[in-house]
């Protein structure tokens, strides 16, 4: 679009806290300019006895009408009335952040408030001016207050009903970019109260998805960046609800949020029997045989083998009728780490079901003998082509041998 075809709006016609051009200016006191509306609600509905701006107490409640500002937002009006696209100025951001700051403090304003916060993140997502905006740790120490509904200065904390302040809480922590080390510091807090919300609002806010999913992309990030120790003593019921995200395929971020946090925290405590006593593994066996997209197969491949790590995990997968034909058809389909998953899942699987050729024939059945041979000649990595060779080393000798694609060089 050409640049012709909008107009900027100054930034002085823009109201502090509706953000909208003011209908009719006045100034207070402090000297700062508001639109009517706006501030006589903030005075005398709200009961607020301070500047929005300054802080400053009011003596004098005056509102003196800013006719030099009036006329020059009439003028503008009039000068671009048939303008097809208007584009708002960059406001004073410190001011508008204190007038937000300064409303969530009252209870009733707080949704408001935190879905205003979101609005600018999101119409101006992209724009480097407002990187220190978006990167506020303080902001996200607030919106942090609401989720674990404690109380900071000046802040009430917020009661159990107050769902739709803990739903926009959620969701302006998923737009907001805290350093590494906030995170890191705001989340291991209180013994890692922050972590023990969210998954808290993943077990009981059941009916309502998109807040659970939000909660799933926050801890995400969350994973990434804390100690290993909080990483333990994840809830059953919390994998158990972090698999019903995964079986909703309307939200991919939300599907990729899970497997990002299952890689995390598979390793530590008990969460690998947790997640695979809540039903992974049968979930995971039937996305994977529907899935085509590169990355998503190897996060799935990848959790999948460090589930059957676990005797009870390997029993699992090999129950599922579709379990090994699913890993086999992606070998040489996905990558080379999708290929390296696949042969060390189904090694792991081999390896320790030697009181059975049931799961050897299966294997061969759905063609693993003749992927585990190309693997072997064709341009994988060497660790990969190793893994297929032990595999061709267990103690079905007898049954590989049966298979005509066998190399003749492994035969007796």
């Amino acid at each position: 679009m050409d640049g012709s075809d909008h107009h900027i709006v100054p930034s002085f016609f823009i109201c502090p806290i509706s953000l909208q051009i003011m209908k009719d200016p006045v100034t207070i006191s402090t000297g700062m300019t508001f639109d009517r509306e706006s501030i006589q609600k903030w005075l005398f509905s709200y009961k607020n006895i301070a500047c929005p701006i300054t802080k400053q107490p009011l003596s004098d409640f005056r509102l003196t009408p800013n006719s030099n500002l009036l006329r020059l937002i009439q003028s503008w009006h009039l000068q671009h009335a048939s303008s097809s696209t208007t584009k708002f100025a960059e406001p004073n951001h410190d001011a508008l952040m204190k007038v937000l700051f300064e409303e969530i403090k009252q209870p009733h304003l707080q949704v408001k408030s935190l879905r205003k916060i979101k609005s600018l993140i999101q119409e101006n997502h992209g724009d480097n001016s407002r990187i220190s905006c978006i990167r506020d740790d303080s902001l996200f120490s607030l919106a942090v207050s609401l989720v674990v509904q404690t109380e900071l200065p000046g802040i009430p904390q917020i009661t159990g009903n107050d769902t739709p302040v803990i739903a926009e809480a959620v969701s302006l922590l998923c737009l907001l970019c805290p350093s590494d080390e906030a995170l890191k510091m705001v989340s291991q807090n209180e013994n890692g109260l922050l972590i023990c919300s969210l998954c808290s609002i993943m077990t009981q806010y059941l009916s309502n998805l998109q807040l659970r999913i939000q909660a799933a992309l926050v801890l995400k990030s969350i994973f990434e960046v804390v100690d290993d120790m909080y990483k333990e003593g994840l809830k059953f019921e919390f994998f158990e609800n972090i698999i019903e995200i995964l079986k909703d395929q309307n939200s991919k971020h939300g599907s990729m949020a899970v497997l990002a946090i299952l890689i995390r925290v598979l390793s530590y405590g008990k969460n690998k029997e947790k997640a695979i006593k809540g039903g992974c593994i049968p979930i995971l066996i039937e996305l994977l045989a529907e899935e085509n997209e590169r990355h998503v197969c190897e996060m799935m491949l990848v959790v999948l083998e460090k589930l059957c790590q676990k005797a009870e995990g390997r029993a699992a997968f090999l129950s599922h009728p579709a379990g090994m034909a699913a890993v086999v058809s992606k070998i040489l389909k996905v990558s080379h780490v999708g290929d390296d998953k696949s042969i060390s899942l189904l090694s792991c699987v081999l390896r320790f079901c030697t009181s059975s050729g049931e799961a050897a024939q299966e294997f061969m059945e759905v063609g693993g003998m003749t992927k585990i041979c190309l693997v072997i000649q064709s341009g994988s990595n060497s660790k990969t082509k190793e893994k297929a060779r032990e595999i061709l080393g267990f103690q079905y000798f007898k049954t590989w041998n049966k298979s005509p694609c066998f190399p003749s060089s492994f035969k007796a």
